[in-house]
């Protein structure tokens, strides 16, 4: 019995603050535009130059399957299928 009254009373009380929002005609307006002025920003540090940029050479890649080579793929394309949820 006492959880419905604590039930009713909070119900009206929400009801009345709703009501009350409408009689003030709360109105919410949000910033449409905002700047931000980064003019004054400084960095400090130094400017230095690389002194040598080199790349090692490597060994391509072969891989292992020649996809290239084969005249078909059916085989590949049905087991694709046949694994399909």
């Amino acid at each position: 019995m006492r959880l419905l009254i604590l039930v009713l009373l909070s119900l009206l009380f929400v009801n009345h603050l709703e009501a009350e929002e409408k009689k003030a005609g709360v109105i919410y307006q949000y910033k449409t535009y905002e700047e931000f002025d980064l003019g004054n920003l400084e960095i400090k540090g130094e400017i230095i130059a690389p002194g040598d940029l080199s790349v090692r050479e490597r060994e391509r890649k072969v891989f292992s399957r020649n996809l290239y080579e084969k005249p078909n793929f059916k085989r590949e394309e049905k087991r694709d299928l046949d694994s399909l949820r």
